[in-house]
């Protein structure tokens, strides 16, 4: 094969000659023959691509890249990326980029501007999550989808969620969580956040489950024992790599924003006497969010703990 980079120059009175170029393909056995043609706005497209694989290529490991002209930072980015163009615009000064340059180290630098980038994703995570549950959204597929973007949520105890979702004829588990210990999965099972969760009952001067609540754990009980029966040879056939051995099923219904600390005692109570199964309200997966976020934003400021803000960014 024979290639060959053909340029042209078109002239213009009031402005300069715009190029553009012809790439010929040719087949020296046959001599058939293919064309293309770029113009001038393919070609400073095409040129800024190669441009920015080649910075990548020069790195020594493999990553995720940004790559940035130096001396015009803020005019690349889109005007939604806020806080990159902000950063940008501060790095165009030359004094910080030469104290920069001298003092500090680039891998800590781009370790660091990761975690920010991070942050910043989940806590959008987290605001959006805030407004479902404020603006009254109670469709069980909201959360649905919320969960699946982000299953970060349920902590570092789980490292992905499965696609595959059916274990059984007619059971359909709303999450698989894979255990970053042990590879075995848990159930999470998201009910609607306008549900009771429990109920106190006076004569008795008791706290039980509501009746959603009760349905939901019967449910879990039913996907455990399913799960359990398939635990030998994995969950299907075509996918023998997903066992839930023992698992664990959690349901997320309720809210528990305006609860006294009885009513929140009373949760914890009922949950410390079930085996393999855990209720929480939508307001306790908020916060688990924001301890979350707490221990990002602490380790992006400490380069000691790189560790554990990779594992939280899993």
């Amino acid at each position: 094969m024979l290639i060959e980079a053909i340029p042209f120059f078109i002239p213009h009175r009031s402005s300069p000659a715009e190029l553009s170029m012809k790439l010929v393909r040719t087949d020296r056995r046959s001599g058939e023959q293919t064309e293309m043609t770029l113009n001038a706005g393919d070609l400073q497209a095409l040129k800024r691509h190669v441009d920015q694989a080649l910075a990548v290529a020069g790195q020594d490991e493999d990553g995720q890249y940004l790559v940035l002209r130096a001396d015009a930072l803020s005019t690349q980015l889109e005007a939604s990326d806020d806080a990159v163009a902000a950063i940008g615009t501060a790095l165009e000064s030359r004094r910080l980029a030469a104290r920069i340059a001298q003092e500090v180290n680039p891998e800590t630098l781009a370790q660091a501007f990761s975690v920010m980038v991070r942050v910043g994703e989940l806590r959008a995570a987290v605001t959006e999550l805030q407004d479902h549950l404020s603006e009254g959204r109670n469709k069980e597929d909201v959360y649905q989808d919320w969960c699946e973007r982000h299953s970060w949520a349920f902590g570092n105890a789980y490292v992905a969620r499965d696609d595959h979702r059916v274990i059984g004829v007619g059971d359909h588990v709303d999450l698989l969580m894979k255990s970053a210990a042990s590879g075995l999965r848990d159930v999470y099972e998201l009910k609607r956040p306008d549900n009771d969760v429990i109920l106190y009952d006076a004569t008795h001067q008791n706290w039980y489950w509501s009746a959603h609540t009760a349905k939901a754990i019967g449910q879990c009980h039913r996907y455990l024992d399913t799960l359990h029966r398939g635990a030998e040879h994995g969950l299907h056939p075509a996918r023998p790599d997903i066992v839930a051995y023992h698992p664990r099923a959690v349901v997320v219904l309720g809210r528990s924003n305006d609860w006294e600390e009885t009513k929140l005692r009373a949760l914890h109570g009922l949950n410390s006497r079930m085996h393999g199964i855990t209720v929480m309200t939508y307001d306790q997966l908020v916060s688990q969010c924001q301890v979350l976020l707490e221990h990002m934003t602490a380790t992006a400021g400490d380069p000691s703990a790189g560790e554990g803000s990779a594992q939280m960014s899993a």
